[in-house]
């Protein structure tokens, strides 16, 4: 016997892990180098790593707390929107594989990322949350760097003053695996410090492919007022979000696609819900010496936020 994965959410999303991906046996010849440089106007100073234990343990938690392991009654597609589980569990569920093809450029990476593990995050929390449901995420256009990086954001249409705008809770930032590696990433998760810039030239500054993800990563989810973030190659992810004055970040350490307890579909969850506020979500710590960042740099102000026990223990 076979479940649909509402018949028993909280397991399916522990146990549900992301198919290897098909990639070029060949890779791509491209220019890896991000177009972000040191600049004066970034307020960036410090990263600070999130302990895996501890991480890993609220996340477990709350996913015990606020996903239920009874039936909602409801099908693995929604038939009015289309969303639905896609990412397989076998034998426990009975979500069908899907076809894709072999992921050898950024669009079809995209596709990958977008078709499993969003579109299934997608469906989760609109069933645990309802009223979320004006709630999807939207490609960003093409921006210097289209063929190495790309964003999509989280993010719910609102009116304002006779007026349409973007409210936005979470930035996904994708860069292939054959661009940004593993090593890479590794680097970026690593406890440092960004100091203001020197006497040298910037033109004449080297920086390392960490360091310009930094400052792209800055430069996006500040223009999006947007601190709240993810990195993907799909193969491994990082979680991340900006302190509330923009002069820090915590970041999460590397996860494997197929990682467990927690699954990179339970954190992409946890995480998406910490970044709307909803109930339990981890909360940003405070940096208690941090100005504010000027308003007027931003399209909209960050709301302050509390700090939980368990939060102050993350750094």
């Amino acid at each position: 016997m076979t479940w649909r994965a509402p018949d028993n959410l909280r397991f399916y999303i522990q146990e549900a892990r992301l198919v290897s991906i098909n990639l070029n046996s060949s890779q791509p010849s491209v220019d890896a180098a991000l177009h972000a440089l040191p600049r004066r106007y970034r307020k960036l100073r410090a990263i600070h790593p999130l302990r895996l234990a501890l991480l890993n343990e609220y996340c477990q938690d709350w996913t015990e707390d606020f996903v239920p392991c009874v039936s909602l009654g409801e099908e693995d597609e929604d038939r009015e929107t289309g969303e639905r589980f896609t990412v397989p569990c076998p034998p426990f569920y009975q979500v069908p594989s899907i076809s894709l093809a072999r992921a050898d450029s950024l669009k079809r990476l995209f596709t990958w990322i977008d078709l499993l593990p969003l579109e299934t995050v997608r469906r989760a929390v609109h069933l645990l949350y309802p009223e979320t449901k004006a709630w999807s995420f939207a490609s960003d256009a093409d921006d210097p760097d289209h063929t190495i990086f790309k964003c999509i954001t989280w993010s719910q249409l609102v009116d304002h003053d006779d007026e349409r705008h973007c409210r936005n809770a979470m930035s996904i930032f994708i860069q292939p695996p054959w661009v940004l590696s593993v090593h890479d990433l590794e680097l970026f998760c690593k406890r440092q410090s960004f100091f203001g810039l020197s006497s040298t030239p910037w033109h004449e500054r080297p920086t390392t492919p960490h360091e310009r993800l930094w400052y792209k990563l800055w430069d996006c989810c500040i223009t999006r007022s947007c601190p709240w973030f993810v990195v993907s190659t799909y193969t491994h992810w990082v979680f991340g979000v900006f302190s509330n004055g923009w002069t820090a970040a915590f970041v999460s350490p590397v996860y494997s696609h197929n990682s467990h307890d927690p699954s990179v579909i339970q954190l992409l969850l946890f995480w998406l819900c910490s970044a709307m506020g909803l109930p339990g979500g981890w909360v940003v710590p405070e940096i208690r010496i941090e100005p504010a960042y000027p308003s007027h740099h931003l399209t909209a102000l960050v709301a302050d936020l509390a700090v939980t026990d368990k939060s102050t223990l993350t750094l």
